[in-house]
């Protein structure tokens, strides 16, 4: 039997007729929401450099107070993540997805008529709430509108939001903050967080294939025979509650080998390659834009991998040894800006290739009618990790002086992340 043997209950492939509402209904509003959510976030980076949010708030761009308003929301985001699984699970889907993005709106649009440092944390803290919605919601409506052989394939068409969201953050905010100044790029972003996110939420989310009109009975039929409770496409070893069966939790650990790099990288890559590879803040933008289209199409193209062959510990195991791969070449080896952009490709391509399969093996271990609070303490307790992670390899950086011991951490995380594959694959997962 190979690692990556085809499963062949899959190859029988979907009901006839079963129809593809889903993805219009599901996929496209949680693909634009994601997408807005990350460039919310990305953004804060630069409107701390711009120097009339510096004169409003008497703040360096590279100040303790200016880190702290990205930290502030990162903590936020964390907590309440527990706290919108438990929501998902008493008002739905839906309606905690509006109630989360309408939060967004709010914190972008009243940043602007704050005046102190504490009052700015409070937006943030604000938005990192209402933002947290998003996990449970995702993974709530994924395990709702889509059979058990689709879910790699389903999110990816959210996650890639992360990547489209990083790739227009640096233009937007900087078109914005020169036409309009800071407050201006606020609004702006409430404006686009009330009319995509809010809006496409409202108009094509529902809480079940049932409760839409336009989803045919042979599509509701194919879904529901392939959920959980109803396939045999995945093993059903260990405990049905995800809280008692140890593969949950070696699930969450495998997944700091993809969250934990993903922060430290988002945050320190750019300082890294300007200051120890030399290359220029133009080339830096290419380099990282380009990797995040490329990210996309990978991420794509590994979920309709994993879910047709339905062993995505093995596909995941790929995935990690590429990342780990790419970090250490971006440290260890460079030679020139083309080597460095191969590397750092390498190191987000393999990160997006485990994203994609560590969130479908976390929905071999959530039955349907567990999927809100199960995947809203998973999402909880790594993200509050991951937060941390940026401070940690500052601190790493300004002790050591160098940038090696700290991306040689992230390598850890991923070699971990190698090792809960390996339980994993012999059972088939």
């Amino acid at each position: 039997m190979t690692l990556l043997e085809d499963s062949t209950a899959v190859q029988a492939g979907p009901a006839s007729g079963s129809g593809t509402r889903r993805w219009l209904y599901v996929s496209l509003p949680l693909l634009v929401s994601f997408a807005v959510a990350q460039l919310v976030k990305t953004s804060m980076g630069i409107v701390a450099a711009s120097p009339e949010f510096i004169d409003r708030f008497h703040v360096g761009a590279h100040s303790a107070a200016a880190g702290w308003a990205s930290s502030s929301f990162l903590y936020a985001y964390g907590v309440a993540l527990l706290f919108w699984g438990l929501a998902v699970k008493r008002i739905g889907p839906r309606r905690s997805m509006l109630a989360g993005t309408a939060i967004w709106v709010i914190a972008l649009a009243i940043t602007p008529f704050v005046h102190t440092v504490g009052s700015l944390y409070g937006t943030r803290i604000l938005l990192g709430v209402g933002e947290a919605c998003f996990y449970p919601v995702a993974h709530t409506l994924t395990a709702r509108w889509f059979p058990m052989q689709e879910r790699a394939r389903a999110n990816a068409s959210w996650l890639s939001g992360i990547f489209v969201g990083s790739t227009v953050a640096s233009f937007l905010t900087a078109f914005s903050l020169t036409t309009m100044g800071w407050s201006g790029a606020f609004f702006l972003q409430a404006g686009i967080a009330l009319v995509l996110a809010f809006g496409t939420s409202l108009l094509l989310i529902r809480n079940d294939p049932r409760d839409s009109s336009a989803i045919a009975s042979g599509e509701v039929s194919h879904i529901e025979g392939n959920r959980f409770e109803n396939t045999n496409l995945i093993p059903k070893a260990g405990p049905e509650s995800p809280y008692r069966n140890y593969r949950y939790w070696l699930t969450m650990l495998m997944y700091l080998g993809t969250n934990i790099p993903f922060y430290g990288l988002v945050t320190w890559l750019p300082l890294y390659l300007k200051d120890e590879r030399h290359v220029g803040f133009d080339m830096v933008g290419v380099i990282l834009t380009i990797a995040n289209a490329l990210s996309i199409v990978v991420m794509v193209g590994v979920g309709m991998w994993s879910d047709r062959k339905m062993r995505r510990a093995g596909i995941g195991l790929i995935g990690f040894v590429i990342e780990g791969i790419g970090v250490l070449g971006a440290v260890l080896f460079p030679t020139n800006t083309l080597i460095v952009g191969i590397w750092v490709f390498l190191g987000l391509a393999g990160n997006a290739w485990c994203i994609v399969t560590n969130w479908g093996l976390l929905h071999s271990f959530m039955p349907t009618d567990q999927a809100e609070k199960s995947s809203g303490l998973f999402s909880c307790l790594t993200n509050l990790v991951g937060a941390g992670v940026p401070a940690l390899l500052g601190w790493m950086l300004a002790t050591t002086g160098s940038y090696t011991p700290g991306f040689l951490l992230l390598v850890g995380t991923v070699v971990i992340s190698i090792a809960c594959c390996g339980v994993l694959i012999p059972q088939k997962y």
